[in-house]
């Protein structure tokens, strides 16, 4: 017969089994992908979401009850050649996402950047007032992958922005099968359509590659945000708490 001091022993044992953590199955559990909802209709009149390059370019700006983030000042492109003007969504890498808002340009064209990296890598949509075939480096899909912009969709597609007046643009882009569609206003297929997983996980900007304009009601809800920006995709271990 086992003696108290024993019987003891051995409770304590069992108890000790029981408390520990389970490391293993915490180490093989499915990593947890965070999605989010963002909304910014500029009526606050602050800009605490964004970061810019040259702050003092920006403002929000009124008409009646719409207010908008206006693009006051053009800036001359990078080297390599690619758009360097634009205002990024702070803190936020996405894999997958829906973006949409209305654009307005000032002069020919507005663009809307995701899968930004760094300044050397990111795709952008590029929303024009004239076909790609009239002018090739407008009106379509680029990728900056550390050398001058090149086109990867839209060489033949219709303006996107005909005219200057409001026209509500909409991205979608799955990171998993590299879709990225682009569509105008309330038109069922999309204006530019491509399949690329260059960059799977990056921020979003709106801006212009050298002229200016404006964006309002912005809207996002994005997928996968604890990705880690660059050219694969991966995603953060679950929490633990």
């Amino acid at each position: 017969m086992k003696t108290s001091r024993q019987m003891m022993g051995l409770i304590a044992g069992l108890l000790f089994l029981v408390c520990l953590p389970r490391v293993g199955i915490l180490k093989s559990a499915t990593p947890v992908l965070r999605s989010l909802e963002f909304q910014d209709h500029f009526d606050s009149g602050k800009l605490g979401a964004w970061a810019f390059p040259f702050p003092g370019d920006w403002e929000i700006l009124s008409e009646g009850p719409l207010h908008y983030l206006h693009m006051k000042r053009r800036r001359e492109p990078g080297v390599p050649r690619r758009p360097l003007q634009f205002a990024l969504l702070k803190d936020i890498n996405m894999a997958s996402f829906e973006l949409e808002t209305r654009v307005r340009r000032n002069g020919r064209s507005m663009i809307i950047v995701f899968g930004y990296v760094d300044t050397l890598h990111f795709y952008y949509a590029h929303l024009s007032g004239d076909r790609g075939s009239e002018q090739p480096v407008h009106n379509g899909v680029f990728i900056v992958d550390g050398a001058p912009r090149r086109r990867v969709a839209g060489l033949d597609a219709a303006p996107a922005l005909p005219d200057r007046e409001w026209h509500r643009i909409r991205l979608l882009r799955n990171a998993l099968t590299g879709s990225i569609r682009v569509f105008v206003d309330d038109e069922a297929q999309p204006r530019f359509s491509l399949q690329d997983s260059t960059f799977t996980c990056g921020k979003v900007g709106l801006g212009s590659f050298d002229e200016t304009g404006d964006f309002a009601h912005v809207t996002l809800t994005a997928h996968d945000v604890d990705c880690v920006s660059g050219n694969r995709f991966r995603v953060r271990p679950a929490k633990t708490e």
